[in-house]
Order: structure tokens, then sequence, then C-alpha cells
């Protein structure tokens, strides 16, 4: 008897559960009538075609969707970014829209409480614009006095620091660089550097 190899060994084994698996499959159909292949989830999915978000490269990608749900995100095929290709944040842009846990409201935790309570986009922007116009009238610095006495010109912000997100493009991010600016703030940064 030939001698068998590990190799050899794990071949056949994959081979007899593969084959096991194919008729059992088969003899199941057949039993209960349903010998016939079952349609793609994507069959009848309205397909829209944009540009993936998580980052500033710009991918091209093709989303499917039935009703409100997106069932299938692919990179672009002739896009002359990724050609096809999607990372895993791209292809898992539909987990991130149809998940149960995504915010769709702003929320607001009060002083003492434990709770988040939903509020209205109005009240939240008003409160966010209303907090950065405190900081920056309490913070914000005209001029410097240098060591050796001159006075400088900075028109700066102290009192704030901002922080990027990695899932912004390169328009966003420069709109971004130019809000700091406008403001004043002088601190801060952007994730596509980290």
């Amino acid at each position: 008897m030939p001698k068998l190899t590990r190799r050899q060994f794990f071949k056949f084994t994959a081979a007899s559960v593969a084959a096991a698996y194919i008729a059992e499959k088969q003899a199941f159909a057949k039993e209960n009538g349903n010998d016939k292949a079952y349609p793609l989830m994507t069959a009848g999915a309205a397909t829209s075609y944009g540009i993936c978000h998580f980052c500033s490269v710009g991918c091209g990608i093709e989303i499917k969707t039935k009703g409100n749900e997106i069932i299938s995100t692919e990179g672009l095929k002739n896009h002359p970014i990724n050609e096809g290709a999607l990372c895993p944040k791209g292809r898992s842009l539909k987990e991130m829209h149809n998940s149960k846990l995504r915010l769709t409201h702003p929320l607001v935790r009060k002083p003492g409480s434990d709770k988040w309570e939903p509020i209205s986009w109005e009240d939240a922007i008003s409160k966010i614009a209303n907090k950065i116009k405190e900081v920056r009238d309490n913070t914000f610095e005209k001029t410097v006095t240098t060591k050796d006495g001159k006075v400088v010109k900075v028109n700066r912000v102290n009192g704030m620091f901002s922080l990027g997100s990695a899932e912004i493009d390169n328009e966003e991010a420069y709109l971004y660089t130019k809000f700091n600016r406008a403001l004043g703030v002088q601190y801060y940064t952007h994730q596509a550097e980290i």
C-alpha cells in the first residue's frame, strides 16, 4: 500500500466532504421539489453610483438598494481610481447604513443626567454655534507682545482644538481647514496624516 502524505490526506478529506455536501443538497432539493437555483439577492434591486466617503481616495462605488435598504456595495469596474476594487471599509458601507445602532438624529445629555435624549437638528446646530461663539469670544487673541516688546497681530483662538475625520474627502477637508482658519482656530489636525 502506498504511503499517504499529510497533504494528500487533507486533499482527499476536503474532496470527500465537498462531494458529500453537494450530493446531500441535490438529494434534498429533489426530494422537496425545489431543484431550481435561488435568485441573486441583487435581483430587482435599483442601482446607484457614487463615490465612497470613507477616505479621500475617492473610489467609485456601485450601490444596490431595495426600498430604503442597501443590499450590496461594490467597486465600479470602469472607475479610474479603484478599477472595481473596494477596501473593507467601502464594502461595509451597507452595514453602517442598515445598522440598528446608527444615529439618525442628534442626541444631548443634560448636566447630571445619565441618559441621552433626542433633540432637533435646529436645536443641535444652535447649541453648537452658541458654544463656538462663546469660546471664541472668551479666548480670542488679537495681538501678542514678543520678548523684545514688539506687538504682533495674531488673530487666533486659544480655547479651541479641532480634530478632523478619516471619513471626509479632499473637498470636505479643504472646507474644514477654511472653516477653522476663519474662526481663528490654530490648533487643528486631520486623521489623514496619522
